[in-house]
């Protein structure tokens, strides 16, 4: 499935139930925050486990409804922009060859139009070429927590905008450039565990809601809270 067709299946699927109960934009990155620490507890806590898969599918759950919030939000785009197919922006090279301290990252000015009905999979396949060997040589500590970091900054990004002077497309820009970093590393997650990100996805969420069975969720609650993993029962 097309990246921008997991996007709108992800709409469909939370839009409304999102829109009902998660009120603003500060809610949704804490949605996503609460995922990527599940997923962090997942690694340490259950290796080797299912429980893994699950969680990376709630991240990239959590990224699309953040996304969802800007309801055009061009993410699609900027991730082909700053994620080229055959090199790094950073340091254009391919495989990545970037230093510890990074150049700054130069954006796609002509986008690719193949990479435009990219899948999940192949955006994988493209990640794992371009960064896998480098993001295993430092581990999975080192992803995991360039994975936070990105989510710091998609959380921080509210209280920078109002003093950027921005105009409105800018504004979102600048949000999808945190959110396709997120997305970035968890791939860059899924890779480093060696695990199917696509069809750990399409598993848990490709027939609907896990706990109302419907294509449009229609559940009233739902859990904010952490995974107690001594009790794991995963719904959303």
């Amino acid at each position: 499935m097309e990246l921008k067709a997991l996007a709108s299946h992800f709409f469909n699927l939370y839009g409304r139930r999102n829109r009902i109960f998660l009120h603003g934009l500060r809610e949704r990155i804490d949605f996503l925050n609460l995922a990527v620490g599940d997923l962090q507890d997942a690694i340490r806590k259950t290796p080797g486990s299912r429980n893994i898969e699950i969680v990376l599918a709630r991240v990239v759950a959590r990224v699309f409804c953040v996304a969802e919030h800007f309801i055009a939000l061009p993410l699609v785009k900027i991730m082909i922009a700053k994620y080229p197919a055959g090199k790094c922006s950073y340091c254009q090279e391919f495989p990545c060859a970037c230093p510890d301290i990074r150049p700054d990252f130069m954006l796609e000015k002509t986008l690719s139009t193949s990479q435009d009905q990219w899948s999940l999979k192949q955006w994988c396949e493209s990640f794992a070429a371009l960064y896998g060997r480098r993001n295993k040589e430092k581990g999975i500590e080192n992803v995991l927590n360039r994975l936070f970091k990105e989510v710091s900054e998609l959380s921080s990004l509210p209280l920078k905008v109002p003093f950027a002077k921005l105009d409105l497309d800018e504004i979102e820009k600048e949000f999808a450039l945190e959110l396709s970093d997120v997305l970035a590393w968890t791939i860059a997650t899924a890779n480093a565990l060696e695990l199917d990100l696509e069809k750990a996805v399409w598993d848990r969420f490709g027939n609907g809601c896990r706990k109302c069975r419907q294509p449009q969720c229609i559940c009233t609650h739902f859990d904010v809270d952490q995974v107690t993993w001594t009790a794991l029962t995963l719904s959303e």
